[in-house]
């Protein structure tokens, strides 16, 4: 019975549509802009997203809160890979306060140093490498900001 009102009221509505005028849609590729040329379309470097993103976040004085949206924009921008977002976001403490700011950066490089000091895998510590590295152009940035 429910799926026969339904069917019903697809009906009428259907009905209803075909009787109206037809509007065009200034979303469909009918209406695109006839003399649009590649030159005419911008887009963002990469450089430029990182610039942006590193002029919003101080790495040297961060809250965690702060760090997995700066996180979220590197990653959604394809500015970091999902490994280096892993290891950035890693968390410090177990007890970490969310909205208390800490040095990113000089933790980062202390981890980096144990690990190197622990004889951890090669592929670990470049993964540090990176991240250190990342971390200090987003620092930079936001000092040029």
């Amino acid at each position: 019975m429910i799926n026969t009102y339904v069917s019903n009221i697809s009906q009428s509505v259907l009905q209803a549509n075909s009787s109206q005028s037809v509007i065009n849609n200034p979303y469909s590729s009918s209406s695109a802009r006839p003399n649009e040329s590649p030159s005419s379309i911008v887009t963002i470097s990469p450089e430029a997203k990182l610039a942006d993103i590193g002029s919003r976040y101080d790495v040297t004085n961060i809250s965690q809160n702060e760090l997995g949206g700066m996180v979220s924009e590197l990653g959604d921008n394809d500015l970091i890979s999902s490994t280096d977002s892993l290891y950035i976001m890693a968390p410090r403490s177990m007890n970490l306060d969310p909205e208390v700011k800490h040095d990113l950066l000089a933790s980062t490089r202390k981890s980096l140093a144990f690990a190197k000091e622990q004889g951890t895998s090669a592929e670990d510590i470049k993964n540090r490498e990176r991240v250190v590295d990342i971390l200090e152009e987003l620092q930079e940035l936001f000092s040029k900001a």
